[in-house]
């Protein structure tokens, strides 16, 4: 069930209802609840130990003068700790979950959860991210680049692409176009001014394609990418300007041109043979990425593997991150495993993160798991998935009508709104803000070619992208209305960053310049609990609500229609909301139009 607005109960993970995030098994902490039903008694449903015990609570005086409020002082037995709420009327019981109101228990997945001793790298919340593919965003240094036939991958003679050629299938892997580290470095003044201040790169490392997710050496940065003096450098002025950078860990395989791999296929003797899965009487003789023969795939169940890549004291997790970046992005962090297969996964990641917080206790870890992540987010592997499954891919298909793969859809915003809060309610409240949300990248179609070209519909999913509870994140291109040439996903949503300013829409830069102001101003989207307070057909409309330990909320409500106009009749929580963009000053029953996206704040 989706929670709305209108619940006449509320507790979440703000400080007036959550005193504290983060404390100590062993530890106490106090919840608190608010409630206008008439109630005669409520009690806290605590999981422990395997049974559910009930606990009187306490009622205390409203910090925000309104309704009753119910204060309980939580043990923290476990590390991950379930509770309920159990509200009792004179002819009536209720049971509050993430879930909402029920007269009947719910399910442990809909329960509310505590992470003790979670740490959180709260600077994502305040971040908005900026995904670049170096070989497409900007050639700062034409002397590094790749010459024509310089030397041959997987058959074919490697060449350089002229920037403003469009992306070819014969040049999915081949053609360069000689984006590199020192056009990033350059283009920081335009990122900043953009209002982006976390980048996400994808792989930098030695590699010899263009997508570089066939890596041959992971402690040095691509020559063509301008080697390691200028990933220093980046990094150094990246930071000096407030700018976080992420880097992409291809953990699940490596090239075939890697040394670890030459040495294991060269002789079934060798030490390196155990870091990989072998098949003789397969066409690929070794276990590989989709059995790409380019993309061997580790096998973890080798624990020299792990040591190497994850948490050895000197893994290439631990290195990079003493070199300096704030985090790493897991690619297809589903698939690594032991012998093959995803046997072990939950725990190499968890093996990954305690090494990655060991290196920078606020280092964010995120994998890429394009369907359901809910197992792997409980707090002690990734912080966050890639959020396609409870984000991405169902907005752009209610926006779009169309599938991530063209197939037609009629999802209507009732649907989505279900599958929103069905990913969303399950996650503890940290994990639910570290998620890592996105409309496209450089693995799925571009968002403004999804959508028919329409810019006010991608002003929609941008409005929604900067106001849902999670890290933003814009794929390079997007605010200046880059698409593509031709219907999929790769190679085609990888064109190169145009950056003659006569073919930008500065109208839609702008715009996308003035939701990110919104976004990063704005706290009740950065850490705002969730709830929806509109729904239809074509228009959907929520709160995101931070309300701090005095009882003072801060609130702000999102809305956005699939429609190229539409004035839309809702219902404002109750006082004055003020839209984000024009100023305009609103209360009660209003009608607006919401074509394109709506951000209304009250403080």
């Amino acid at each position: 069930m989706t929670v709305l607005e209108t619940l006449p109960a509320r507790h979440d993970h703000a400080p007036a209802y959550t005193a504290r995030l983060g404390a100590a098994r062993g530890d106490t902490v106090t919840l608190r609840l608010k409630t206008t039903l008439p109630v005669t008694q409520v009690q806290l449903k605590l999981l422990e130990h395997g049974e559910i015990s009930e606990y009187p609570t306490t009622e205390i005086p409203p910090l925000d003068g309104e309704g009753r409020w119910f204060a309980f002082e939580l043990p923290l037995i476990a590390d991950r700790v379930r509770y309920a709420w159990s509200l009792i009327t004179a002819d009536d019981h209720l049971n509050l979950t993430m879930s909402g109101l029920h007269h009947t228990r719910r399910a442990y997945r809909d329960w509310f959860v505590y992470l003790s001793g979670y740490a959180a790298p709260t600077w994502t919340w305040s971040s908005v991210f900026y995904q670049i593919f170096p070989d497409r965003f900007r050639n700062g240094d034409p002397s590094v680049s790749v010459r024509n036939g310089e030397y041959e991958y997987a058959g074919a003679p490697v060449y350089q692409e002229v920037w403003t050629q469009p992306i070819t299938r014969e040049g999915d892997i081949h053609a360069h176009y000689g984006g590199d580290l020192p056009g990033v470095r350059a283009a920081l003044p335009y990122l900043t001014d953009l209002g982006v201040n976390a980048l996400w790169l994808t792989p930098i490392f030695v590699s010899p394609s263009n997508h570089r997710y066939d890596i041959s050496d992971y402690r040095r940065v691509d020559p063509h990418l301008g080697g390691d003096a200028a990933f220093d450098e980046l990094l150094h002025d990246a930071h000096a300007q407030g700018v976080r950078v992420v880097l992409d860990g291809v953990f699940n395989h490596v090239g075939s041109e890697n040394d670890l791999f030459r040495k294991a296929f060269a002789d079934v003797h060798a030490a390196e043979r155990a870091l990989f899965t072998w098949r003789p009487n397969h066409p690929v003789p070794y276990h590989a990425f989709f059995d790409v023969p380019t993309l061997p795939k580790l096998d973890y169940a080798s624990e020299a593997a792990a040591r190497e890549f994850l948490d050895g004291p000197d893994s290439v997790v631990r290195t990079w991150l003493r070199r300096g970046i704030d985090g790493w992005r897991l690619d297809v962090a589903q698939m690594l495993g032991a012998g093959g297969t995803d046997e072990g996964n939950l725990e190499l990641h968890r093996r990954l993160k305690r090494a990655a917080r060991e290196e920078r206790a606020d280092a964010y870890v995120f994998g890429e798991r394009f369907f359901d992540a809910e197992e792997a987010l409980r707090g002690d592997g990734e912080d966050a998935a890639m959020n396609y499954h409870g984000f991405g891919l169902p907005v752009m298909q209610w926006l779009s009508g169309r599938s991530l793969k063209f197939l037609p859809s009629r999802m209507d915003g009732h649907e989505l709104v279900e599958i929103l809060w069905d990913a969303y309610h399950v996650l503890p409240p940290e994990v639910a803000l570290n998620q890592f949300n996105l409309l496209d990248s450089h693995d799925t179609p571009r968002a403004l070619y999804r959508l028919g070209g329409s810019t006010v519909k991608l002003r929609a999913a941008l409005t929604l992208l900067m106001g849902y509870a999670g890290v933003p994140c814009m794929y390079y291109g997007t605010e200046v209305g880059l698409s593509q040439s031709c219907e999929g996903a790769m190679p085609w949503c990888r064109e190169p960053m145009p950056w003659d300013e006569s073919q930008w829409d500065t109208a839609l830069r702008a715009d996308v310049q003035a939701l990110v102001r919104i976004r990063r101003d704005t706290p009740a989207l950065q850490r705002g609990a969730l709830r929806f307070l509109h729904v239809e057909s074509d228009a959907v409309a929520f709160t995101r609500t931070l309300t701090h330990a005095d009882g003072r909320a801060e609130r702000a409500v999102v809305i956005a229609s699939r429609l190229e106009a539409h004035t839309l009749t809702l219902r404002l929580p109750d006082g004055a909301w003020c839209d984000a963009r024009s100023g305009e000053v609103l209360h009660g029953i209003v009608a607006l139009e919401a074509a394109g996206g709506r951000l209304l704040i009250q403080s």
